[in-house]
Order: C-alpha cells, then structure tokens, then sequence
C-alpha cells in the first residue's frame, strides 16, 4: 500500500505559530537595524504573546484534536499550559521592561533577550500539546536551552555566568538520563505514542503483582529526568545559584515558565503514558513532594539574599505541587490531582514573578537585593512595599489572596485521594514558610531606610507590578472559571 501523507491540520497550531513568527519578527528587524529594535522590540514581544493569548479562542479544544499523526494534541491539558505559559510570558516581559531600557548590564542585546524568552514560551507550548516522547522531549530542551542563554546573559558578571554554567551542565545529565528513560518506555512497549505506551502498559501491568524490573528502572529514570526539571528534592542543586546570578527578571521567568513545562512533562509523562504504574509513582511522587517541601522552607529560612531565598522558596512551592500529583487516583470522578496543580502553577505565575518584580524595581533605584536593601521601603515607597507585602502573603498562603486558593485545592485533592498526611505536611510548611516571608514584610514596614535612592521612571514593570497585584488580591475570590478549565484534564490525559 503507497504512503499516504496527510497535510497537517494548520488551524490546531495556530498560537504557538504566532509565538513564534513573533521571534522571526524580533531578530529579522534586529538584524536590519539595531536601532528600531530597541525601540519595536518590548511592543512587538507584547502583541505577539498578546496575540497568541487571544488565538488561544479559536481552536476547538474540547475535540482533543491531534495533528503531524498524533504527536501534537490540541486538548484542554494543552490549552490551560499555553495559557499559562503566556501570561507568564506577558508578565515577565513586562518585568524586564526596566532591566532591558536602562542599560545595567552593558552590551545586552534587547531582541536576542526576547526572543530567547518567547522561544522557551514556544518550547512549554509545544511540552502541553505533546502527542509522543520526542516532541516532548523538543519541547522541553527548546523552554531549558533558551534558559540556560537567558541566565548568563549578564555576562559581565561572573555569578551570573557561574549559575548558568551549572544549570546547563546539571541539564545536560538530567535531559541524557530522560532520554535513557524514554529509550526503555520505547523498547519495553515499542511505541513513543503516549496513549499508545499507557495501551500497551494495562494488558502486561497486573495490579496487585510486583513491577517488572525494566519497568521499575524506566519509571526511575524518568523520575530523576524529570525531577531536575522541575527543581525537585535531591535534583535541585542548580536551582539557587542560577536564581542569585541570573539578571534578575530572567529569574522571574525561570522561576515559573521552567518549572511550568516541566510538570506539564510529568503530568504527560506519568498521568498519561504510565498510568497503569500510578500505584508506583503516585507513592513516590508523595515522597518526593515531602522531601522537597520540608527542605525548601526550611534552608530558605537562612538566606538573606532575596533572590536565593525565593529559589529555596520555589523549591518548596515544587513540593506542595508535587503533592498534588501524588493525589492521582486515575482520573475517577472527582479526582482534582492535575487540575489543582494547574490552577498552582497559573497562581505561581502572579505571585512568583511580582515578587522578583519589585526586587528589579529596587535595582532600577539603585538598591541591592539583600533584606537590608527593603529596609524601610514602606516610608520610601509605599505603594512598592504593599505590592510586595501582597507577593509575600500570598506565597505563604493568606486568604483570601490568590496563594491560598492555590495551596486550598491542593490540600483538598490530597484529603479527598485519602493522603492525610501531605496535607498536613502543606499546612505545616507554609507556617514555617511563614518566619521568612513576614521577614521581608517586616523589614519594609518597621525598619529604617538604607542606602542611597536613586528615583527612576518605569512605568512598564510598575504597569506589570501592579496588574500582578491586583491578579494576586481579585482572582483567588473569582477563581472559579479558571479552576472549571483546568479540571477539564481527565478529557485529556486519561
């Protein structure tokens, strides 16, 4: 029988295209003249994302629609990750608006900047709609690769090259020891198809039967794989470093978007292709999740480096979404596993990236990033002290800000999956979370003023700052249309 080639369904690619005709956009005027890209760069960037946020309507998600064979789906799992993963975008261009215009880090190139950073967006869109291992597999080194550039490209300053070096080296085991993984799925079931793998996986998967070895080494590789995307307990080591070295608004990019495509990798990965295991995985994901949460708050009590201690913080912020996976119980009625971790990640995105905001915009003045830079901000600054007062709150989890809705459904897919114990786990972390994040508020608020100030104007990050803010206050109280999309999951991925 002749090859039938079957053109591919144009319409289903429709805003990760945008994304990235955007970047060809950036560099094509860049290379023309470098001037009117500095000057087009941050609007082109912003309409672009803007444009495939607004695209995101016209595809029929609820078909879940696939194309290029089945290696690319447009279901509602990938909807809710594009969506996040362009607001994230947004934000953090808008973040970086200051960092770019005001010429702190000589020589950087603002189009090559942005479109590194939509390129790793492009990268997490690709990871949500990922039909098979390899276009996952793309997906996920096009979102790091763009990341590990974005972190040195303060190059001039060697914590900034030293954090990258040791992302991408780190990288570079954890995407080998991923791909050894994929490589065992594939000769265990001969499929890269992810629904094909779970096929295969429920007629030789006895519940109840101890796992074949093979099956058990692939599950553990693709664990440690993954787990370093995600900055989990004990694959985190990079993840500090590269925070305090990074410029910070790439820090802010890299605290979400990374970790956004890779539990989106997990969620496809695990809750897809090795569904029949989740009795396995769901286990030690809830180990994980323990180790991961307890570490990070505890070690980020001793920072006083506000970029260090949000990295150490993010690590722990991994651990309650961890938890929320562990609440897996194959997709039956009520199950809010993955619906409560989207809804966690599109919370992160606000909460996460404002607060590594309002540091930058003390960096525009001239301040550092240490706890004794916010001193006294509140007398200097109050409406920038309040912001970050509502960044610190929320993070810790206080309601009735957008965080603890975010750590709420967390905590009851983990009550109604019957895991008691995490979450109790959660709701002690976050009180202990509590000493370093009141901290920073404490500081701002009942401390005297220092250093020298030095009063600029950027009103695109104060734009983002204060969008961020008000998302952080209003959309825990209007959560409901957001969580009812993501819990639209099982659709998709069982």
């Amino acid at each position: 029988m002749p090859l039938r080639l079957v053109a591919p369904e144009w319409s289903l690619l429709v805003p990760p295209l945008i994304v990235l005709g955007t970047i060809v956009l950036l560099l094509a005027i860049d290379a023309v003249s470098e001037r009117a890209a500095r000057k087009t760069a941050l609007p082109l960037a912003l309409v672009g994302q803007l444009l495939a946020l607004v695209s995101l309507a016209t595809v029929d998600w609820g078909q879940g629609a696939t194309t290029f064979g089945v290696s690319y789906r447009a279901d509602w799992f990938a909807l809710v990750v594009s969506l996040i993963a362009l607001v994230s975008g947004i934000l953090s261009v808008l973040v970086s608006a200051g960092y770019t215009e005001s010429g702190l880090e000589p020589g950087v190139g603002l189009a090559e900047y942005l479109a590194l950073l939509l390129f790793s967006v492009f990268g997490t869109m690709v990871v949500g709609a990922a039909g098979d291992l390899i276009v996952l597999l793309l997906g996920l080194e096009m979102s790091a690769v763009a990341v590990y550039a974005l972190t040195a490209f303060a190059r001039r300053r060697l914590t900034s090259v030293e954090g990258a070096l040791k992302y991408f080296l780190l990288g570079a085991f954890a995407s080998a020891i991923l791909i050894y993984g994929m490589a065992w799925v594939y000769g265990l079931t001969g499929s890269i198809v992810l629904s094909d793998i779970a096929h295969t996986l429920r007629t030789v998967v006895t519940p109840g039967q101890p796992l074949d070895p093979a099956l058990l080494l692939a599950l553990l590789l693709l664990a440690v794989g993954l787990g370093f995307k995600i900055a989990a307990v004990p694959f985190h080591m990079w993840t500090p470093d590269a925070y305090q070295g990074a410029p910070t608004p790439v820090s802010a990019y890299m605290s979400v978007v990374p970790k956004v495509a890779g539990f989106a990798a997990v969620a496809r990965v695990l809750v897809q292709a090795l569904q029949p295991l989740s009795d396995q995985w769901a286990g030690l994901l809830g180990i994980l999740a323990l180790i991961t949460m307890v570490y990070g708050n505890v070690v980020a009590i001793a920072q006083r480096d506000l970029k260090r201690m949000l990295g150490y913080s993010a690590i722990g912020h991994t651990g309650y979404m961890l938890a929320g996976l562990a609440a897996f119980t194959n997709g039956l009625a009520g199950d809010r596993s993955v619906g409560s971790v989207l809804f966690y990640l599109f919370a992160y995105a606000f909460m996460n990236i404002g607060a590594f905001g309002v540091i930058a915009w003390l960096q525009e003045r001239g301040l550092g990033t240490t706890l004794d830079d916010v001193a006294g901000l509140a007398g200097r600054a109050p409406l920038a002290a309040l912001t970050m007062a509502i960044f610190m709150l929320s993070l810790m989890g206080m309601p009735p800000l957008l965080g603890f809705y975010a750590k709420y459904y967390v905590i009851l897919a983990l009550i109604e999956a019957g895991q008691l114990w995490l979450a109790v786990a959660i709701v002690v972390m976050s009180a202990v979370s509590a000493f370093f994040y009141l901290r920073v508020v404490t500081q701002m608020y009942f401390q005297e003023p220092g250093g020298t100030w030095r009063p600029v104007r950027t009103p695109l990050l104060g734009l983002g700052l204060t969008l961020m803010a008000v998302a952080t206050l209003a959309l825990g109280l209007v959560s409901g249309p957001i969580l009812e999309l993501a819990q639209h999951w099982p659709a998709a991925l069982t």
